[in-house]
């Protein structure tokens, strides 16, 4: 934004002063050029006045003094047109026959350019007549050469060129001021747009900048302030509901399991077992859906976290689960592997996807955890039915399974897994593991 104030402010004072600073520039020409052809005519006027009032005799030091006054060359002839007296201390026994001292000697006041022969250049003159006694007694010329007069006009035309060019940068300072003073307060509003996701409590300064910012500033707080207390009723609603819910499932569970240790009726243990499972099953599920709720309010925060440390409690309590189930469950794991996470994050996604795993494998599951450029992955990868490559993306969405899922899921377990990876910062895929089943891949930021 600044940048494109500074440019847009100096193009548009740049144009105005060009705009103003080329017929300027033209008029000061003229009149600079006119000015210093009037103070020609003028010398020249003077000198034939002077000279007119002298005797021929003193014509040549007069010469030499009116050169030296003007720094013009100065020609005096008489009335056949021979030269008497000659600034540049030429030959004077020789005719010096112009045009112009032929006008002059006709009584005639010229001034024009001409071509220089002997010089080669343009020469600017003027010519008068010398008067003695009313009558025409010889002629004085005072001549420069014409790039005399171009300099001067040049030097004008520099001068304004530099002006432009004064007015430019200031009017470019006065840009980049005018812009910081608009910028640095949208800038610091737009620092804190983007650190209010991880930081509610942050503020955006009402006092800073036009009233238009302190306007959106206004408004920002006051949405940070919604924001905020629709987290903070989330968090409530989340934490009473797993206190709410937990606790009678709990006392179900216990009901259940004293039914299957008094029961002496198989078919009534049966059915208490299987109503266990389910309390179990909802259980977890209501885990899964505080978890995804717990993502959505973003009210968790990240820090350094030991992952090989982690994944290897979770893979040794799984392992009672899979040798119930005849499962063969391995891991390779990376020692010392550090990242950046929530605490939780990592056993719980370990957990959903060995959970997930163990409905599917027929014989084995393999779990590594390595390090990958700046990354820490975690792969968990079956022996089971996998996945179609065209349904890998869309069983990462909220309620959705595959097409080879079992009986009783939910759909929000690898949906759990990926938005936990990401709110770490990094991310979950699905493809096809060693096996030939489905191999799900974890990635988290390292904090190395």
């Amino acid at each position: 934004m600044t940048k494109r104030l500074v440019i847009a402010m100096t193009a548009l004072v740049a144009l105005v002063a060009i705009a103003l600073a080329v017929p300027l520039a033209l008029i000061v020409a003229n009149d600079q050029r006119e000015h210093f052809i009037s103070r020609l005519e003028v010398a020249t006027l003077s000198a034939a006045s002077v000279l007119s009032s002298q005797p021929r005799e003193l014509w040549s030091k007069e010469a030499t003094r009116i050169h030296g006054a003007t720094g013009a060359r100065v020609i005096v002839v008489d009335t056949g047109a021979q030269l008497i007296a000659d600034s540049n201390n030429s030959a004077l026994d020789r005719a010096f026959d112009r045009p112009e001292i032929t006008k002059a000697l006709e009584g005639f006041l010229t001034t024009d350019v001409r071509t220089s022969t002997t010089l080669g250049t343009e020469l600017r003159y003027v010519v008068a007549p010398i008067v003695q006694n009313q009558q025409i007694n010889g002629a004085v010329r005072l001549s420069i050469p014409e790039n005399e007069v171009t300099n001067v006009v040049r030097s004008t035309q520099k001068w304004l060129l530099l002006f432009v060019i004064a007015v430019m940068a200031v009017a470019a300072v006065v840009a980049w001021l005018l812009a910081r003073s608009i910028a640095s307060p949208l800038r610091r509003l737009a620092d804190v747009a983007h650190a209010l996701p991880d930081d509610l409590a942050l503020r955006a300064s009402e006092t800073d900048g036009p009233a238009e910012v302190r306007s959106v500033a206004s408004a920002l707080n006051t949405t940070a302030d919604k924001l905020d207390g629709i987290l903070a009723r989330t968090q409530r609603v989340a934490a009473d509901a797993s206190h709410h819910l937990r606790t009678p499932l709990f006392g179900v569970r216990l009901r259940l399991e004293a039914i299957e240790d008094i029961t002496t009726d198989d078919a009534v243990r049966t059915e208490a077992m299987a109503a266990t499972a389910e309390v179990d099953r909802l259980t977890h599920r209501i885990d899964q859906v505080l978890s995804l709720a717990r993502s959505d309010s973003g009210s968790t925060s990240v820090q350094r976290l030991n992952a090989s440390h982690k994944v290897a409690g979770r893979i040794a309590e799984a392992e009672l689960i899979a040798n119930e189930n005849e499962i063969e469950l391995t891991g390779d794991i990376t020692p010392d592997l550090w990242i950046i996470s929530s605490e939780g994050t990592v056993a719980k996604i370990t957990d959903e996807l060995l959970s997930n795993a163990m409905s599917y494998a027929r014989s084995r599951i393999h779990v590594t955890l390595r390090r990958e450029g700046r990354d820490v992955v975690l792969v968990v990868g079956d022996d089971g039915p996998g996945l179609p490559a065209d349904e890998r993306e869309a069983v990462f969405q909220r309620f959705t399974r595959g097409s080879s899922a079992v009986p009783g899921g939910s759909g929000l377990g690898l949906a759990l897994v990926q938005e936990s990876a990401r709110a770490a910062g990094g991310d979950a895929s699905a493809g096809q593991s060693q096996f030939g089943g489905l191999a799900v891949r974890v990635s988290f930021p390292s904090a190395d």
